[in-house]
């Protein structure tokens, strides 16, 4: 009999330290989520733009800021004869790309940190400015080379975080 109840002891205290261990992970991670300590993933980011990359997608690269209200940067590759309609379309832009159009004329300082967003060294591109009511949504396509197009995109929410 003392060795069945040491036995459960033992196991209740196995059982009681597992569920610690589990609710200290669930609670920091409700934690980071709440003060926007944890990175997002890309999953994120397009559902905060609302739109999936496009099939074909190559050298995602992405960062986000949470200080004021929240901001993404996004860039990635498309082969040069990809339609980006539908990708603008289900980011709710109805208005096409307008040649020679930049919605970055110039690196802001926040962006400057940031080594892969060159959207200035374009020299042949399209944009667009698009403003949802809930977010400002920025495109510049860069079409300097002829195999592929490489995708800027800023967005950032209307309100705070």
């Amino acid at each position: 009999m003392l060795k069945f109840i040491a036995n459960l002891k033992r196991q209740l205290l196995v059982f009681l330290v597992a569920l610690l261990v589990v609710v200290g992970i669930v609670a920091g991670l409700w934690v980071t989520n709440v003060f926007g300590w944890r990175q997002w993933r890309v999953q994120e980011a397009q559902a905060f733009i609302g739109a999936t990359l496009p099939a074909g997608a190559t050298d995602i690269q992405f960062t986000t800021r949470n200080q004021y209200t929240r901001i993404i940067w996004l860039r990635f590759n498309l082969p040069a004869n990809t339609d980006l309609t539908p990708f603008l379309k289900q980011m709710g832009i109805s208005d096409g790309l307008k040649a020679g159009f930049t919605p970055f004329p110039a690196i802001n300082p926040q962006e400057a940190a940031i080594v892969w967003w060159q959207p200035t060294s374009s020299t042949t591109y399209s944009g667009v400015f698009w403003n949802t009511g809930t977010k400002i949504i920025e495109v510049l396509v860069d079409q300097t080379s002829s195999t592929n197009l490489v995708l800027y995109i800023r967005a950032y929410a209307m309100s705070q975080k």
